[in-house]
């Protein structure tokens, strides 16, 4: 249903959020504003939800199904294929779309605006909807972004180093982004659990999202380079 959770940052124009949302409710991804992600469609229900959007307001809400983290996710029994999903989501809008022969398609969705599910609608359409409540952030306070920002890059090229990986790769991505881009760049791509992604997005702010990222990175610094030791202990 989806390819590898990848997301690649691209800066979002603020726009509203539809009053009703269609969501696309997945196990393994997360989605957060101002970056890409690709979905490989192929359910009929989705194919549908795809064409929808596409001739409406291209916007699809992403949500975590729960019990992503292992456990048994609940469904009503009278409805199996629609299991229960956390209620903050993030939408996205269809930037690219490749129908492909055999009926299935490959999109690219964009991150906008996080959303609050306030009740979930009954309709006809094969796919789930619901009545949704923007989530606006505010903006990370002018004078700590340098200093968060320096802070950030240190984090993560400790853990990128500590997982066997070279400094050098930090350096063009925080290039590119500035803090709130790179926060929400590496809360999508970094090889963290589905269920840290989901609390990264429900951070209230991207100043909350920057601070939980920054404790995250410490302990998986911390457990990488445990890990590195042990491996060294074992060896002499």
């Amino acid at each position: 249903m989806v390819s590898r959770a990848s997301a690649l940052h691209h800066r979002a124009f603020v726009i509203a959020l539809p009053s009703t949302v269609k969501i696309f409710p997945l196990g393994e991804v997360v989605l957060f504003p101002d970056t890409l992600l690709p979905l490989h469609v192929f359910e009929p229900r989705y194919r549908k939800m795809i064409a929808d959007a596409l001739a409406g307001d291209r916007t699809i809400g992403m949500v975590l199904v729960r019990g992503a983290d292992g456990a048994i996710a609940p469904a009503p029994p009278d409805r199996p294929d629609r299991p229960d999903v956390y209620p903050v989501g993030c939408a996205g809008r269809i930037v690219e779309h490749e129908a492909l022969e055999d009926g299935r398609a490959v999109v690219v969705l964009r991150g906008t605006i996080k959303f609050r599910i306030r009740r979930e609608l009954v309709t006809d359409e094969p796919y789930r909807m619901v009545e949704a409540q923007a989530l606006y952030e505010a903006p990370v306070p002018a004078e700590s972004m340098r200093e968060w920002r320096d802070a950030l890059r240190e984090l993560v090229s400790e853990y990128v180093v500590a997982l066997g990986g070279e400094r050098d790769a930090i350096e063009r991505i925080f290039g590119k982004l500035d803090l709130e881009g790179l926060v929400n760049y590496l809360s999508a791509s970094l090889p963290l659990p589905v269920v840290e992604k989901q609390s990264l997005l429900e951070s209230a702010t991207a100043e909350h999202r920057f601070h939980r990222l920054s404790d995250v990175l410490r302990y998986r610094v911390a457990e990488a380079k445990l890990g590195l030791d042990a491996t060294r202990d074992a060896d002499s």
